[in-house]
């Protein structure tokens, strides 16, 4: 802690004790003035700790004495011994410790009465979903679901299937049916490490033991227990409600002397809906868009992975080259595909993502006649040329400039040069009164890396570079399906400063860049 900090605490601690509270050099015990519902003003009293975490941290702040009838139920922690009161929650957001409220004594004893008064309401409008908070947790297990089918399973029993990763499991799909062994009594081997799920509706409380979810269900309690008691069920998964936001709490169960002991797991929804959410706001706009990548390498890759994690689905790969040891170090695919078709190893990737990829079509072919090309710009609305081929580049540009225009149609291509100094993008065709960049003239190398076993020269540019060309491919081609045009026909992005206008500074540079400098000149 620097000396600054410590100044800070000793501040707060001499502010308190000016308010009332007493300091024992560890915790302050004080007065808080708060106003429960229907009620005249009443004085609570709280224990606050300042420890070696403050200012970054809120203070510990533990209630001794409400002051009057209250059931304390959410925003305050699981205490870590029996019979003493957890902390209260009394911020959720995080706040840089040069500006945090809890700094002022005044601030954080307002934050205290109002954490008194929305306790006392019922914490109305209040949808934080956070029951694990509030049982012990069981740290080795992490639970996946999806949310979209838990529903059909209430009051089933359900297989565990082992998950990919140490202590993952995967909640199955379909109710198990349970059957007694003929004849003796218990169940079959196969009735064992079930999962039982039910519903807890909209809660009002947090549960911290059985005895509370046996107090929700009700009589629909005691075929769990029973089912817990056999070894049948070692994990309950129980939908709930707060507010107007559903969750799932994710039990390990065991049953002992003294009842059924629950502890909390992680658990997480596997619905396609939860994996969409962070796909940004342009996800439904992408979705049924039929988009055609030609050139599954470097940039092709890494520009349909950003495309698919954004929301496309509707994608065509086209490559022609298979996979080598040397592409895996800019290549979205890793060693384990080495010797596949690149579009077969970019499908396959993409799988891994999201497993819909029905409309994700692989053709490991190249683009071989101006027809072709024709073809390949009717059946998609985008075709993005990351070839890096001057043959492949200019029958595409002889298909846009021939149907292009006329059927709403782009092709954009995107590339890297100068070793990745320069990334850019261009739209064909241009709309009109649209200009281009000025051509990047390329450079002799004469000392040309070359890969053993293959005829072509290996480009020196950098995974980092790869990524930065993929990523304005991606903001090009958004930019052209939300009929924004924010962006021009043509766009680069200078990491390196060439000698060549208008590629002379760092950053994004357009025609209009180009027009200033020629007009300076």
């Amino acid at each position: 802690m620097s000396s600054n900090d410590g100044w800070e605490a000793d501040r707060l601690r001499e502010d308190l004790v000016v308010r009332g509270f007493t300091d024992d050099g560890v915790r302050l015990r004080g007065p808080v003035l708060w106003c429960p519902p229907a009620h005249a003003e009443v004085l609570a009293r709280v224990e606050i700790k300042v420890d070696e975490r403050f200012p970054f941290h809120p203070p510990q702040v533990r209630l001794l004495d409400p002051g009057a009838l209250v059931e304390v139920t959410f925003h305050v922690d699981r205490s870590a011994r029996r019979g003493v009161s957890g902390n209260l929650c009394l911020w959720d957001d995080i706040w840089p410790a040069d500006r945090a409220p809890w700094t002022e004594a005044d601030e954080l004893l307002s934050r205290i009465a109002g954490w008194l008064e929305l306790t006392a309401a019922g914490w109305p409008g209040d949808s934080v979903c956070d029951l694990e908070r509030y049982l012990e947790p069981d740290p080795t297990t992490f639970v996946l679901y999806n949310a979209e089918q838990l529903a059909g399973l209430e009051g089933h029993a359900v297989h565990i299937r082992a998950g990919s990763t140490t202590g993952t499991k995967e909640i199955g799909e379909t109710p198990h049916r349970l059957k007694r062994r003929s004849g003796r009594p218990g169940f079959r081997r196969a009735d064992r490490q079930l999962a039982w799920v039910e519903n807890l509706g909209q809660i009002h409380r947090p549960v911290r033991r059985w005895c509370d979810i046996h107090e929700v269900l009700g009589e629909r309690a005691t075929p769990v227990e029973r089912l817990v008691a056999a070894g049948v069920v070692n994990l309950v998964l129980l939908r709930y409600q707060r507010g107007n936001q559903q969750s799932v709490l994710a039990l390990t169960v065991k049953y002992t002397t003294a009842g059924i002991e629950v502890q909390a797991c992680e658990s997480a929804d596997t619905s396609s809906y939860t994996r969409q959410m962070r796909a940004g706001a342009t996800a439904a706009l992408l979705a049924d868009v039929p988009i055609a990548i030609v050139g599954c390498g470097a940039i092709g890759s890494l520009t349909a992975d950003l495309l698919y994690r954004a929301g496309a689905r509707r994608l065509t790969l086209i490559d022609h080259e298979r996979l080598r040891p040397g592409n895996v170090v800019r290549h979205l695919a890793g060693l384990e595909q080495v010797g596949a078709w690149k579009s077969v190893a970019v499908r396959n990737c993409l799988s891994t993502i999201d497993p819909a990829v029905d409309a994700v079509q692989a053709m490991p072919t190249a683009i071989s006649s101006p027809d072709q090309a024709i073809r390949l710009l009717e059946d998609h609305r985008i075709v993005v040329d990351a070839t890096g081929s001057a043959r492949a580049t200019s029958m595409l540009a002889f298909a846009a400039n021939t149907t292009g225009a006329d059927a709403g149609k782009a092709v954009f291509t995107v590339c890297s040069q100068r070793d990745g100094d320069v990334v850019r993008v261009d739209r064909l065709p241009a709309r009109s009164a649209e200009t281009y960049l000025p051509p990047l003239p390329g450079r002799d190398k004469p000392n040309e890396l070359r890969e053993q076993g293959c005829g072509s020269a290996v480009s020196r540019t950098s995974p980092i570079a790869v990524a930065g060309a993929a990523g304005l491919a991606c903001r090009v081609v958004l930019d052209e399906l939300s009929e924004a045009s924010m962006l021009p026909d043509s766009v680069a992005f200078v990491g390196h400063p060439q000698p060549e206008e208008p590629f002379t500074h760092v950053g994004l540079v357009t025609p209009k860049c180009a027009s200033r400098n020629a007009v300076g000149k």
